[in-house]
């Protein structure tokens, strides 16, 4: 009975002294959600930005990437081997423009673009001017009633 008390109180113990409380501020941008990402959003500029990564990132490189996989598959069986070679050869330059993608988009920079908009209330000029488009896109798409 007292190994058994010493047991539990050990255990809830350990879970109660080394348990983590969630703070968004040492979230891993990796692990960030676009929800995450409105949080350091200050106004509409912003949250175009954010919209602008997580697009490019989700829609994009992701689906650029996708088309290499089966591509190769088709390579590797013999009565598709030569449809495959020829689609392997189309879909690589396609796989390498989404890795890049994945790269120049990725959250991290996201998280920096955004907290130097915070402070300074500038931003590269490339996302600038990607940011201006999709502002002026919305005006467009705006209707006067």
């Amino acid at each position: 009975m007292n190994k058994l008390f010493f047991f539990f109180f050990a255990l809830l113990f350990s879970l109660s002294s080394f348990s983590q409380k969630e703070d968004y501020t040492s979230l891993k941008p990796r692990k960030m959600n676009y929800n995450d990402f409105m949080k350091y959003s200050i106004n509409d500029t912003s949250a175009v930005v954010v919209d602008i990564f997580l697009s490019k990132k989700g829609d994009a490189a992701y689906g650029q990437m996708s088309f290499l996989p089966i591509t190769l598959v088709l390579a590797v069986f013999p009565p598709t081997a030569v449809i495959g070679v020829g689609l392997t050869f189309i879909s690589a330059p396609l796989f390498m423009n989404g890795a890049y993608m994945l790269v120049k988009y990725r959250n991290k920079k996201l998280l920096n673009v955004l907290e130097e908009y915070k402070n300074t209330q500038s931003m590269p000029n490339w996302v600038r001017k990607k940011a201006n488009r999709q502002l002026e896109h919305y005006e467009s798409l705006k209707v006067d009633y």
